[in-house]
């Protein structure tokens, strides 16, 4: 148990899970969340943890590297998982949920944590504090304006998780997730990606890439399908 008070900026996913997983450690938690004080353009209600854009929380089966990242969350109690499993809906091989249902599990569970404060205003600062931002795309203009301030950016950009594009210089291919990039072939249709340097269809990792005889860039991971890699 400890006095510090860490402040989590965000009440969506990350936010609220951050939050939790402070408060099960010991540390008092200030949770801020703008809604309703500021509405973004896609949020419909006031809950922590709203859905706005997909009910499903992709793949389930641990097979697969997202549904192996449930497990190991739900090993840590995660508010997250353990609140998608309650308000899961059939959804085949993914995790969907009922949206209101999950929204309202998880705001009940942080208003009711006893090291947890819930705040409904904006922050236009960045926290003096210890803290976390976990406010996503859809920050408050005076707060993005004080983070790129702070970093010396011109502009800060939105990394969507559901579909990365990774530089292979900057992955340590020893720990990737691999068994089910390396059994699928990538068809020679997929759509091209300009990366300024080629435009050549961009996918995962075949597993050849060191080797391979096609690339121009190391920071290039082609999508040339299996039977007609020359590399094989």
């Amino acid at each position: 148990m400890t006095d510090t008070e860490v402040m989590v900026v965000g009440g969506g996913l990350a936010g609220a899970e951050a939050a939790w997983q402070l408060a099960r450690a010991g540390l008092r938690v200030c949770l801020l969340e703008m809604r309703p004080v500021r509405r973004t353009p896609v949020h419909t209600g006031d809950r922590l943890a709203e859905l706005v854009c997909s009910n499903s929380l992709r793949g389930d089966a641990p097979s697969n590297a997202v549904g192996l990242l449930k497990q190991e969350m739900a090993r840590l109690d995660s508010l997250v998982i353990g609140s998608a499993r309650a308000a899961a809906v059939p959804a085949g091989g993914a995790l969907a949920v009922d949206r209101e249902g999950f929204a309202a599990s998880v705001t009940e569970a942080i208003t009711r944590h006893r090291r947890i404060r819930l705040e409904r205003r904006e922050l236009t600062e960045l926290p003096q504090g210890p803290a976390i931002l976990a406010t996503g795309p859809l920050t408050s203009p005076p707060l993005a304006e004080a983070l790129t301030r702070e970093l010396g950016e011109s502009a800060l950009a939105f990394f969507d998780a559901i579909a990365p594009i990774i530089a292979d210089d900057s992955s340590i291919t020893s720990a990737c997730f691999a068994p089910l990039v390396m059994a699928r072939a990538v068809p020679t249709t997929s759509t091209s990606v300009s990366t300024g340097r080629d435009t050549r269809p961009l996918s995962v990792s075949c597993g050849q890439l060191r080797k391979c005889r096609l690339r121009t860039s190391r920071r290039l991971i082609c999508a040339t399908s299996r039977a007609a890699c020359p590399s094989r």
